[in-house]
């Protein structure tokens, strides 16, 4: 549904990459590569945590899924 396409264009899947990466390279200097920047950084650490999400969902664990929910809250505000 509706989340499962904002995480695609966010993070990507198999097919298709996510804008996410974009953006936070976005910002690096022509010639540089952007590994390096506090924003590749930051967006690496919350593709990272949505992984916990989907597989708290997938065993209905609901606790689990808040609390990776809120780690990835709290990643996706600094990024």
């Amino acid at each position: 549904g509706r989340s499962y396409a904002a995480y695609v264009d966010l993070v990507g899947n198999k097919e298709l990459s996510g804008c996410g990466v974009l953006l936070a390279s976005s910002f690096a200097k022509a010639g540089k590569p952007a590994e390096n920047l506090p924003s590749v950084k930051k967006y690496k650490a919350l593709a990272k945590t949505f992984d916990p999400i989907k597989a708290a969902g997938a065993k209905g664990d609901v606790a689990k899924a808040k609390a990776a929910w809120g780690k990835a809250k709290d990643a996706l505000e600094e990024y």
